[in-house]
């Protein structure tokens, strides 16, 4: 019994087809697949790609695959997952499979109980609840608050007021001008007015701003705090909306933005959630996305995944690379701002 996770987002597609023991079998990587046009086929087909190629290392084919999950970024009015089943159904990838949004499999990779929370914040950001009595919700198009980008664009934003003299000075300054190959921050600005300014260089600045706050720059952390309280915000609004203030539950923290160093957005995101949720648990994911949708796969066939299966997991995951957000490929269109605008 085979089963094939997949993870798509705004800048990257992940495929990984498994065995019923937890032992991943092959893995693969498109480009991004969010979208949110009425045409659903354009982005299926880096999907389908991306599937079929992980299928041929595997030497698999879709009969052999009992569940395929696809948890896709773009997802989120019914019509949404519903279009997407359709294409992918026709291309025969698995004998049975279902679209979710893509938070859920971010969820699933960090839970330890059968309710809880994600945070998402990935390229993009997004959140999503599995309330105590079964009940499951995503903001969606509700999400104004964004991921990589968001952060980005406040470190380009105070670049400019560090220059003009509205704002402090920060050693974000040369850093992104290194980053993005700019000699000046005037010409840094006329390549972004004139959208000149390469997508994937600018949607990996968020890492820069995190070593800056670590070294101790003040516009980095305050960066980092503003954005920690908007996505506690998220959380703090689901707990409320579905009663769980008493409730003992996990709040996973999903996606590259995550990854950054230094513990001044965990902590700050740790105590705004524990002012109205304080039995909360904020944890990091433990696996991939990816990987979580693997295991929706397992829990689809009523497998129940055993402390084995997951170490099976984490011994058979592939390279760190291969979920490198940073690696500079174009973001899929998306309902996200361009960078250009927050200049």
């Amino acid at each position: 019994m085979y089963v094939l996770g997949v993870d798509g987002g705004t800048t990257k597609t992940i495929a990984l087809v498994a065995d019923q023991t937890g032992r991943i079998l092959s893995a693969a990587r498109g480009g991004g697949s969010n979208w949110t046009g009425e045409d659903v086929a354009v982005p299926m087909v880096v999907v389908v790609s991306t599937v079929r190629e992980a299928l041929r290392i595997s030497g698999l084919t879709g009969d052999d695959i009992s569940v395929g999950m696809f948890a896709l970024a773009g997802a989120d009015w019914p019509e949404d997952h519903t279009r997407r089943e359709d294409v992918l159904n026709g291309a025969g990838l698995a004998r049975r499979l279902t679209v979710k949004n893509d938070t859920f499999a971010g969820m699933r990779a960090g839970l330890r109980t059968p309710y809880g929370m994600v945070l998402a914040a990935g390229t993009g950001m997004n959140a999503a609840v599995i309330t105590p009595d079964g009940r499951e919700w995503a903001f969606g198009y509700y999400d104004t608050l964004g991921g990589a980008g968001t952060i980005a664009r406040a470190a380009f934003v105070a670049v400019l007021r560090a220059e003009d003299g509205r704002g402090q000075l920060t050693m974000l300054t040369q850093m992104l001008l290194r980053h993005l190959g700019h000699l000046s921050v005037e010409a840094m600005l006329r390549a972004s007015v004139k959208r000149q300014l390469d997508d994937g260089r600018f949607y990996a600045i968020p890492p820069l701003v995190f070593q800056a706050a670590l070294e101790g720059d003040a516009v980095a952390a305050e960066i980092l705090v503003r954005y920690g309280e908007g996505l506690a915000e998220y959380a703090t609004a689901m707990v409320r909306r579905y009663g769980m203030c008493d409730k003992e539950f996990d709040v996973v923290l999903a996606g590259s933005v995550f990854k950054g160093v230094g513990p001044l957005l965990i902590d700050t995101i740790t105590q705004e959630i524990h002012q109205v949720a304080p039995k909360a648990r904020i944890v990091r994911a433990r696996f991939e996305p990816a990987v979580g949708s693997v295991l929706l796969a397992y829990d689809a066939l009523g497998i129940a995944v055993s402390d084995e299966m997951y170490s099976r997991l984490a011994e058979t995951l592939p390279a760190a690379e291969l979920f490198d957000t940073s690696r500079g490929e174009r973001p899929a269109p998306t309902r996200g701002e361009d960078h250009e605008e927050g200049a």
